[in-house]
């Protein structure tokens, strides 16, 4: 089985694929200043409910793009029951193959959970940039270490990790400014956590083969990450969305 087979079966029924509340969604939108006529690109757009949710309460058009053919599927179903599929297009595709057209800028960039998709939060600042208007904001969403200090077993685990310095001296080394965050709370990831759980134990529970390596390896998956998260993650792990301005746009 495939990692993204595994992120089907443990986040795919999420509406929301990271630890982020419609509430806070929608804040981050109106910070930003989104509105009537912008644009926005979302990479890594999953089920399509964050740009469903911006075009139904702000009236933005939009991008969505995602690797997974089930996710984009449903993505393509939510946006057309909100009767947004004139203003919003799903695209089933691999996000750090994306070639935009010429003249194809947007208001706003965005990848939230999504920074591996180019190797880290530089390099997606880095390919993000290229897709906004002078005017134009990214927002990207990222885990970070709530603690200096983290038990060397689970640092190892993570190393892609930063604290929320080193993140900021990125932001301000590739030439932005960070102009708003917007966190995670602890109910924010035991939300998203339990989701994750729940969804695992209605797969392993519905398959009907349970010798099957599909099955073994959900259920290490499923035991693996609620142990990280009861035992360090809920700890020491934040996640937050940045608004992120270039300084010389």
């Amino acid at each position: 089985m495939e990692f993204r087979d595994i992120v089907s079966v443990s986040q795919g029924p999420l509406s929301i694929m990271n630890p982020l509340s419609p509430e806070k969604a929608v804040y981050i939108g109106e910070i930003a200043g989104m509105s009537e006529g912008m644009s926005v690109i979302d990479f890594g757009c999953g089920n399509g409910t964050l740009l469903g949710m911006w075009g139904e309460t702000f009236g933005i058009s939009g991008t969505g793009i995602d690797i997974r053919e089930d996710a984009c599927r449903n993505a393509c179903n939510a946006i057309e029951e909100l009767g947004l599929s004139d203003k919003i297009s799903i695209f089933f595709a691999d996000a750090s193959d994306y070639e935009k057209e010429e003249g194809e800028l947007y208001d706003f960039a965005v990848a939230l959970g999504a920074s591996q998709i180019w190797g880290g939060i530089e390099e997606t600042l880095t390919v993000l940039s290229g897709f906004i208007k002078d005017t134009g904001s990214i927002i990207i969403g990222d885990r970070y270490w709530k603690k200096d200090t983290v038990a060397p077993e689970f640092c190892r685990q993570w190393q892609e990790i930063m604290t929320e310095y080193e993140i900021l001296q990125i932001i301000r080394g590739k030439g932005f400014d960070l102009k708003s965050v917007v966190r995670a709370d602890d109910n924010d990831w035991d939300v998203y956590e339990s989701g994750i759980w729940r969804n695992c134990i209605d797969w392993l529970m519905g398959c009907k083969d349970k010798s099957s390596p599909d099955y073994e390896e959900i259920l290490s998956y499923f035991r693996r990450v609620q142990e990280e998260y009861l035992a360090y993650g809920r700890e020491y792990i934040g996640w937050a969305m940045y608004l992120i301005k270039p300084l010389n746009k």
